[in-house]
């Protein structure tokens, strides 16, 4: 039921979703919408891992959970049980799940998923958790990355080797951007040149391309700050 999508890879990929279907029995079954129960750590894989880090280690960083369904999600629900209590978990307008379960909620909960059949999957997004603003540091936004790449090595374990290292930022709704750098001089930030995981049009920043580089301003004030790695 839940799959991810390849490309692009961020630590969303690192975290790579396995698909669960085999493992989610139909329970019911309604104008084609399937109700499915399955364990909670197994709904949200990796997660465990990642809130089991040292909170050192994952200070810049917060990852989200989005549903997508085909079709859009009205009329999908998710309810997770835990300790004898439901508590029915948003979805909201981009498919993010919102909260996600807790350490101890994942360990003991269920996760009933109401849905379609087909065209289910879940992805994993990584995002930086500095405040928004129309002039950032560049400093908390490159120990973002670097968290977000131990993270991925240490929570996926074997499969991190496997997919392209996150090392840049996405800026979403920002419009223009420029970097400004030790000597005073500024730089445009270049964008992405299509829709992916981001807005074709994003203004980005590779941290590592830019020794030195003090902070960031902006046209608008970004609505969020992903990590990822470089569209392809």
């Amino acid at each position: 039921m839940f799959v991810n999508r390849a490309t692009p890879a961020l630590l969303a990929a690192a975290l790579c979703l396995t698909p669960v279907a085999a493992a989610v029995l139909p329970v019911t079954a309604v104008a084609q919408q399937t109700q499915r129960e399955v364990a909670a750590d197994q709904a949200f894989p990796f997660l465990s891992k990642f809130l089991a880090l040292p909170m050192s280690e994952r200070d810049e960083i917060t990852i989200a959970y989005v549903l997508k369904i085909k079709g859009g999600t009205q009329g999908a629900s998710i309810v997770l049980k835990h300790n004898g209590q439901s508590q029915k978990l948003n979805i909201a307008g981009d498919g993010r799940i919102t909260p996600l379960p807790t350490l101890t909620q994942l360990r003991g909960g269920r996760i009933v998923l109401t849905g379609p059949e087909k065209g289910v999957s879940m992805r994993v997004r990584v995002f930086a958790t500095e405040t928004p603003a129309k002039t950032m540091s560049v400093a908390p936004l490159a120990k973002a990355v670097q968290q977000a790449d131990t993270a991925m090595r240490k929570v996926g374990g074997v499969l991190a080797l496997t997919q392209p290292k996150p090392d840049r930022l996405y800026f979403v709704g920002s419009g223009n951007a420029r970097v400004t750098l030790a000597d005073g001089s500024q730089k445009a930030l270049p964008k992405s040149p299509r829709d992916d995981a981001y807005p074709g049009g994003t203004p980005y920043l590779a941290p590592a391309e830019y020794p030195g580089a003090v902070s960031i301003t902006f046209d608008a004030v970004p609505s969020r700050i992903g990590i990822d790695n470089q569209v392809k």
